[in-house]
C-alpha cells in the first residue's frame, strides 16, 4: 500500500507540473512531463496489478487500456509542437483513446458480465448511440466543428460513451456493490467529463481559457488514475 500511496502521489506530482507547463507555455519540456505523469498512472496500474489477487485477463486488459491511454496522451502532446500536421497527430491520439476505452469495456465484461443477463450486453451500447447522438446535436449549437475528422469523432465519441455506458450497467448489475466496480465508474464519469470539455477546446472556434484548459486535464488524471488505484480493490 505504501508503495501506490507514493506512486500516486508522485503522479499527482508530475500531472500538476504537467498542467502548469501546458497553461503557461506548451513546449517539448510539457510533452515530456506529459509522458512522466502518465507513465506513473501506467506504473501505479501494473503495481496494484501484481499485489492483489484477482482475475488476470481483467487486469491485463486494464492495463493494456492504461498503456493506450499514455500512448494518446503523448501522441496528441506533439499537436501543439508539430502544428502543421496536428490533425494527424489529434487523429493518432484518438484511435489510441479509442483502443483504450476498447480494452476498458472489454475487461468490465470479462470481469463483471453475469451469463443469463443479455440485456447488459445490449444496453451499454445502445445507451452509448443514445449519448453519442445527443453530445453531436448539443455541440453542433454549441459551435464544435469536427470537419474532416468527423467520421474519426464519431467513432471515438462512441467508444468513449460505451466505456462510460457499461461501467454503469455492470454496477447497476452488481448493485454498486463492488469497490472497484464503483471506484471504476466515478472515473469513467470524470474520463467523459474531461473528454466533452477537450472537444471543445479542439473543435471550437476561439481560444479557451487556462483554467478551461487546467479543469479538463484534472478531470483527465483523475480518471486515469483511480481506474489504476481500482486495481487494489479486486
Amino acid at each position: 500500500m505504501t508503495v501506490a500511496i507514493i506512486l500516486l502521489c508522485l503522479g499527482a506530482l508530475a500531472s500538476i507540473v504537467f498542467i502548469v507547463s501546458k497553461v503557461i507555455n506548451y513546449s517539448a519540456k510539457t510533452i515530456v512531463f506529459k509522458t512522466i505523469a502518465s507513465l506513473f498512472f501506467v506504473a501505479l496500474g501494473i503495481y496494484c496489478a501484481v499485489i492483489t489477487p484477482g482475475s488476470a485477463p481483467f487486469k491485463v486488459l486494464l492495463i493494456l487500456g492504461l498503456f493506450f491511454g499514455m500512448l494518446g496522451d503523448l501522441l496528441l502532446g506533439f499537436k501543439y509542437i508539430v502544428t502543421k500536421t496536428k490533425n494527424i497527430w489529434i487523429l493518432a491520439g484518438m484511435f489510441a483513446f479509442a483502443f483504450g476505452h476498447i480494452f476498458y469495456v472489454i475487461a468490465l465484461f470479462v470481469g463483471y458480465y453475469v451469463p443469463g443477463n443479455g440485456w447488459f450486453i445490449a444496453l451499454p451500447f445502445l445507451t452509448a448511440i443514445v449519448i453519442s447522438s445527443l453530445y453531436m446535436v448539443v455541440s453542433r449549437k454549441a459551435g464544435v466543428r469536427f470537419g474532416k475528422l468527423l467520421p474519426f469523432g464519431l467513432f471515438y465519441l462512441f467508444c468513449l460513451t460505451s466505456m462510460v455506458s457499461t461501467s454503469l450497467y455492470m454496477n447497476i448489475l452488481h448493485g454498486f456493490g463492488l469497490t472497484n466496480l464503483v471506484m471504476f465508474f466515478v472515473a469513467a464519469v470524470c474520463f467523459g467529463t474531461s473528454d466533452f470539455m477537450l472537444t471543445g477546446a479542439y473543435f471550437k472556434a476561439g481560444k479557451r481559457s487556462k483554467a478551461y484548459m487546467a479543469t479538463y486535464s484534472v478531470f483527465y488524471y483523475v480518471a486515469q488514475f483511480v481506474i489504476a488505484l481500482s486495481l487494489m480493490f479486486l
